[in-house]
């Protein structure tokens, strides 16, 4: 990623904590737990996270996709959404 020494950019979103809850996808609502692989700017400046998330927890498969930072929400470790599974 570029950098401009004049303007500096400010970080990606709360960068140091990696678990998530994703909100949604374009077909579904969520929430389900995920992990932010990385950051980086799309072409409207803004951030996205390429995560990946477990769409349902019965099942064996997980999925990796770009969300908008928008669409995350940091882990609380001491609140779980409802119809959720605390994955602790």
């Amino acid at each position: 990623m570029g950098s401009n020494r004049r303007y500096p950019r400010e970080p990606p979103p709360d960068n140091r904590r990696r678990h998530c809850w994703v909100l949604g996808t374009a077909y579904e609502r969520g929430p389900w737990p995920g992990l932010i692989l990385e950051w980086r700017r799309n072409n409207a400046d803004d951030w996205m996270a390429r995560v990946v998330y477990v769409p349902n927890p019965k099942e064996a498969k997980s999925v990796e996709a770009w969300f908008a930072a928008g669409l995350l929400r940091p882990l609380d470790p001491t609140r779980v959404p409802q119809g959720q599974v605390d994955f602790r």
